[in-house]
């Protein structure tokens, strides 16, 4: 898995290289720009054929953006450098504009609006722009003109690459009002935690790092955020000599009448990502419905109390005495029978519980479950939506800060959590894992429930709940993928996924 690392450990990093290794701030930024300025020649050859237009900051992002503009001037291309901004360099970054200026390189400078009329034509007229205006340093707001600016590169730029993350984009959170959206983003010796979160993926483009010497040794022991990849991807063991059973159990509560497709996509899921059996357990009523629903998954009626009518504690921890993983919410309801199915699930189970859906709606209504979320069986997979009631937070502060109010969420609950939207978080005590495959044809009612369904077959198969967890947005993700290749993805549907699971043209296997 990849790290990606916070801006803050990216300057320990470069401090450290500085101060310990001896390796000269100027160095640094000459081994970064140059390496910059050779990616950009690489990759986007047609655009250097025409003129080149260079963003530079006032920080070490725009010293970096100084030395690509020497570079490709000195190998034949026509730049113009754009300064923006009037704030304190570094001698570094000084130093490398006073270069630019000795080369005849042309620069203007804007600190306002009132040359961005001429910033315009600039861009007009370039072929490709380079983004070297904050880098990783940047928090808080734009100023207006800075605003006005940036939709001036957005609208007129006809390629743009940002130099090591998009300006106004931050670079531990992915977020931002209005970043500039680059095609390419080079980034310096690490992917950074906004390059994949908030809106970094649609922010950033392709993404390339660049090695600038620093020590390999200096990135041991850093608690990093790891970027979950295909390389990565193992699925569950599979052996010839096994037996269904070997396979595990997968039982998913969940199923009222008008919602009954939920618990079936979740059971169908966990039997096609490859455990033994799989049960559907139901309320009594809807028995008929499954009998005509289920064909490869079995059914299982909810044992009742006949004198209360809710569920039978005894009974129900009998039935589910052989399970490997249990799955409860899909189809769910939020009545009073699945709030004491729910409680019983969350008090007495000591299989993997995998709680989505309406189970998690219950507990946010309900503060007296909260104290079953520290079990080390259970595994929370909420939706922006239902993390926030979860969370008691605004969705807002998610998009601000996925990673900090997770984190916070976990720390106070002592809770494991698989955090589900265009990329899925998985974070408990010790860990934080990422996974950013798939597209909009996830967007889609019932996708969960293939996901929580995955989830528990993994679970079945004895792989451990970070594991399944972050395995199973990855498959799903990838099958999205997969599948867009040959549709449309507002047609993909949650079966086209169940059934392309593990197909021999799916790229991960």
């Amino acid at each position: 898995m990849r790290p990606l690392l916070s801006s803050t450990q990216m300057k320990d990093l470069d401090n450290r290289a500085i101060k310990d290794f001896g390796l000269p701030s100027r160095l640094l930024m000459e081994t970064a720009g140059k390496a910059c300025a050779e990616i950009i020649a690489n990759h986007y050859p047609k655009q250097l054929a025409g003129p080149v237009c260079v963003f530079c900051g006032s920080g070490n992002n725009g010293g970096d953006g100084f030395v690509i503009a020497r570079w490709l001037a000195n190998w034949g291309c026509e730049v113009n450098i754009i300064c923006v901004g009037k704030g304190s360099s570094s001698p570094e970054t000084t130093d490398n504009l006073e270069l630019c200026r000795k080369l005849g390189i042309p620069i203007i400078e804007v600190s306002s609006s009132k040359n961005l009329s001429l910033v315009q034509s600039f861009l007009e007229n370039s072929s490709i722009v380079v983004d070297a205006i904050f880098g990783i340093g940047f928090k808080g707001d734009l100023k207006p003109w800075l605003d006005e600016l940036f939709e001036l590169i957005n609208s007129y730029s006809p390629l743009t690459v940002s130099v090591d993350i998009p300006s106004g984009l931050n670079a531990d959170t992915g977020f931002g009002l209005n970043p500039i959206y680059a095609e390419g983003t080079i980034t310096m010796d690490s992917m950074k935690i906004g390059h994949v979160t908030g809106i970094g993926r649609e922010a950033c483009g392709e993404i390339h790092v660049v090695d600038i010497g620093i020590p390999s040794y200096m990135h041991e022991n850093l608690e990093t955020v790891l970027l979950f990849q295909e390389e990565d991807f193992r699925p569950p063991l599979r052996l010839a000599n096994r037996h269904k059973n070997d396979y595990g159990r997968v039982f998913v509560f969940g199923g009222i009448p008008g919602f009954t497709g939920a618990a079936a996509m979740a059971a169908h899921a966990a039997l096609r990502a490859g455990c033994g059996y799989a049960y559907v357990v139901h309320r009594k009523e809807l028995a008929a419905v499954y009998a005509l629903k289920l064909t490869e998954a079995m059914s299982r009626t909810i044992p009742e109390s006949p004198k209360t009518g809710c569920p039978d504690t005894k009974a129900l921890l009998r039935l589910v005495e052989g399970a490997s993983a249990v799955l409860i919410g899909p189809g769910l309801g939020q009545d009073d029978f699945a709030l004491q199915l729910l409680k019983i699930m969350l008090r007495d189970l000591k299989a993997p519980l995998v709680v989505d859906a309406d189970a998690i709606t219950l507990i946010s209504e309900n503060p007296a479950l909260y104290k079953y979320l520290s079990k080390p069986n259970v595994l929370l997979t909420p939706h922006w939506g239902e993390f926030a009631r979860l969370a008691k937070i605004g969705k807002d502060e998610i998009l601000q800060d996925c990673l900090g109010v997770l984190r916070a969420f976990v720390k106070e609950r002592s809770a494991r959590v698989l955090l589900k939207s265009h990329y899925s978080v998985y974070h408990d005590s010790d860990q934080t894992l990422v996974n950013i495959s798939g597209n909009d044809g996830l967007a889609t009612g019932g996708s969960g429930d293939v996901l929580a369904g995955i989830i528990c077959s993994f679970l079945a198969q004895n792989e451990s709940i970070p594991s399944a967890a972050i395995k199973a947005s990855f498959l799903l993700g990838k099958t999205a993928e997969t599948l867009a290749k040959t549709r449309g993805t507002p047609s993909i549907l949650p079966t086209d996924i169940i059934a392309s699971l593990f197909l021999k043209h799916n790229e991960i296997i």
